[in-house]
């Protein structure tokens, strides 16, 4: 009798469906076509000769024997992932491309304006900045080093404090100080998305009305430069902007700024001079 064998493609593609959901999105996150997806997870299950998974409510529940694959998978996914990071890691010269993941207001406004500065030292180095104000997933190699407003919690990550973010109250640069600390002009301020963070509760708990709310840190600022109200901004967004005055500063909110990259990468000669030049301008936040 043939001797039943499993491919790690059919493995992979498991792994990729319970985290995305749904086939269509396994199948883009692969580079595969929808049928592709599907073929391997059907191949898988002849393998195990065993159903890996069923779908109750739209959604797909796995089977006890989807549950040692996926484990199986997931192994397997980070045994690779090691090796890789390894590989990167020993990668000679201080050259190569370093993808950094930061959040769109910190990325695009305090990193990206003082990269000038990390190229004169280091020509050879391509920074690719990923701004996005999720978590980003170190994991899945999505980027090289990520700048995060907590501590990571990743056990196979370094967390490396760099950095504090301070607040103030902003108001439009010809609105009068009285006006602006008025309980009756109304706020601009970020969306609550359920993630308890303390530049979103603090304006909650003012008692003023808002004006205009947006997931948007810089769009924020732009209602407030606008004149639609005044705003809990970070100094590094507010502080020195035309248009804006600072009306008061917020000592009770704060964020830590914290650098996670893997264990590998922290003397490896690539990624150093990115994870220092990191962390010598994050401490300079204001």
């Amino acid at each position: 009798m043939q001797k039943s064998t499993i491919s790690w493609d059919d493995l992979l593609t498991l792994s990729t469906l319970m985290r995305t959901g749904s086939y269509s999105a396994c199948a883009r996150e692969l580079d595969i076509t929808h049928a592709t997806a599907i073929r391997r997870i059907r191949r898988l299950e002849a393998a195990l000769g065993k159903p890996v998974a069923t779908r109750a409510d739209g959604t797909f529940v796995l089977t006890a024997a989807g549950r040692n694959a996926l484990t199986a998978a997931r192994q397997m996914e980070q045994s690779a992932d090691r090796l890789l990071r390894e590989i990167e890691g020993t990668a000679p010269g201080v050259s190569g491309m370093v993808r950094v993941a930061a959040t769109a207001s910190l990325g695009s406004h305090f990193l990206t304006p003082r990269l000038p500065a990390f190229y004169v030292g280091n020509p050879d180095v391509e920074v690719r900045l990923e701004v996005d104000n999720r978590v980003t997933s170190l994991a899945k190699r999505r980027a090289h080093i990520a700048v995060r407003l907590a501590r990571p919690k990743e056990d196979t990550m370094v967390a490396q404090r760099a950095g504090t973010i301070h607040f103030g109250v902003y108001a439009p640069a010809d609105m009068p100080a009285a006006q602006a600390d008025s309980r009756d002009t109304p706020m601009c301020g970020l969306l609550d998305e359920g993630f308890s963070l303390p530049e979103v509760e603090w304006p909650l708990a003012q008692a003023r009305r808002f004006s205009f709310q947006s997931n948007s840190l810089l769009a924020v600022r732009e209602g407030v430069r606008a004149g639609l109200g005044v705003a809990l901004l970070p100094h590094y967004l507010g502080a020195d902007e035309p248009g804006l005055a600072l009306i008061r500063n917020v000592p009770e909110v704060v964020r830590e700024i914290w650098l996670a990259y893997p264990v590998e990468f922290r003397g490896a000669s690539r990624f150093r001079p990115v994870i220092d030049w990191l962390a010598e301008t994050l401490a300079e936040c204001p």
